[in-house]
């Protein structure tokens, strides 16, 4: 059985996800079997993928004729330069659940993702495993990204900053690691559960939130991951905080942190929701900025509560106890 899974999950990026496969394959370590995750690709991944794996030519053919939308869901095993691999197409339901999708089929000790727009360079996995080898405690490990170059022209170079230890601070404002440079250990989702399929955006946020709670993460020094798609700036970020509000509710009610980290995650809701009413007034949607006033007062008020609850100091005046209210996905 093989010590890592590694899960690639994609949809329509057939020449990316080619790419990307070819550098698992130039990995040093080789004790690790693939799992790829066809979320409903409709551009030809499938025949790309049979092709790539020496797939028997009256099965390329027979995939080659068929209509994308006519392409049920059916999972194929291929044998590559000695390392097991399992193609596994569905249809499209989103990343999230790609990735709990390949979770879920791993036999791996630990678990290793590659988005279909990333690289690995060839010691990635190597480094992970001797780390792990040496610190039996570590969970979760992570390692540095670099950016490569965008339309023929060179990216601005910049690496996340290495974060190690307790950085359960840190993963509140913003995903702190990069889903292509993590590797988990199996207990890890057993202890904190998988991706929220219900997100369409953060539910790597989501995810590190809830493990970040519970284990450390070690940053590994050694070989970078190349990341080829850019982050989303701008207008567009700030408005994904709406899915952070939501995970961050989810944590606050789910009745598995500590007082310090729910008054931590109470004051981040606050933070995020003044963010929120800020842009929705801005763009003149008073419905939205109404709804994310009201939460960011309700949760003052917890953050009220839970300051005095620490220190022992009775809350006067404070009125009507707030009723909870249900997590539900932005739209």
């Amino acid at each position: 059985m093989a010590r890592i899974s590694v899960v690639v999950p994609t949809c329509n990026k057939k020449d990316m996800v080619t790419e990307a496969i070819d550098s698992v394959f130039g990995q040093s370590f080789r004790d690790f079997e693939l799992i790829i995750v066809d979320d409903g690709s409709t551009d030809g991944t499938p025949v790309q993928i049979f092709s790539t794996f020496g797939a028997q030519p009256q099965a390329i053919e027979e995939l080659s004729r068929m209509h994308p939308t006519a392409v049920r869901p059916f999972s194929h095993p291929f044998l590559h330069d000695g390392i097991p691999v399992w193609y596994h197409y569905y249809p499209n339901r989103g990343l999230a659940a790609a990735r709990n999708r390949g979770i879920r089929c791993s036999r791996g000790a630990y678990v290793a993702f590659l988005e279909a727009e990333d690289l690995w360079d060839g010691g990635h996995l190597l480094s992970h495993m001797r780390f792990h080898e040496g610190c039996h405690e570590a969970a979760v490990s992570h390692s540095a990204v670099d950016h490569v170059k965008e339309r023929g022209r060179p990216r601005k170079a910049r690496k996340d900053a290495p974060l190690s230890g307790w950085i359960f601070d840190r993963a509140l404002e913003a995903s702190p690691v990069r889903i292509s440079a993590a590797m988990a250990h199996k207990l890890c989702f057993q202890e904190c559960g998988v991706f929220d399929e219900n997100l369409p955006a953060c539910e790597d946020y989501d995810l590190w939130l809830r493990m970040s709670a519970h284990f450390p993460f070690y940053h590994v020094e050694g070989p970078l991951v190349r990341q080829r798609s850019a982050r989303p700036q701008g207008a567009r970020t700030w408005s994904w905080d709406r899915y952070r509000v939501y995970a961050l509710e989810k944590a606050f009610q789910g009745g598995r942190l500590n007082p310090e980290q729910r008054l931590m995650v109470a004051s981040e809701i606050v933070r995020k929701c003044e963010h929120l009413v800020e842009g929705f007034t801005h763009l003149k949607t008073e419905e939205r900025a109404s709804f994310y006033e009201r939460k960011r007062k309700r949760f003052v008020l917890e953050v009220r509560k839970l300051r005095a609850s620490q220190s022992g100091t009775p809350l006067v005046g404070q009125g009507a106890e707030p009723v909870a209210e249900e997590c539900i996905v932005p739209a």
